[in-house]
């Protein structure tokens, strides 16, 4: 007769779930489609649009496409 309890099976609060291939392949590819579309806006609003290119209707999409475009190198790159 032994008193030991059985081993902790539970996983700790901070241990980070893994995202799934699919998963994240599928955050790439939105990111990326959303970086194409804001910097197509952007040009968009410059060109036909007739927008100064300070105008919040230029600089906004395109501070936008420039962040999710770094979003998608920095999946890329991920050594995971």
């Amino acid at each position: 007769m032994s008193d030991a309890e059985p081993p902790n099976t539970r996983r700790p609060r901070y241990e980070p779930i893994a995202m799934g291939g699919m998963l994240k392949r599928s955050a790439t590819v939105l990111y990326a489609l959303l970086a194409v579309g804001l910097a197509g806006t952007a040009v968009y609003m410059a060109t036909i649009g007739a927008r100064e290119i300070m105008s919040m209707y230029v600089a906004a999409p395109a501070i936008g496409a420039l962040w999710f475009g770094l979003r998608v190198f920095m999946m890329l790159g991920a050594r995971r």
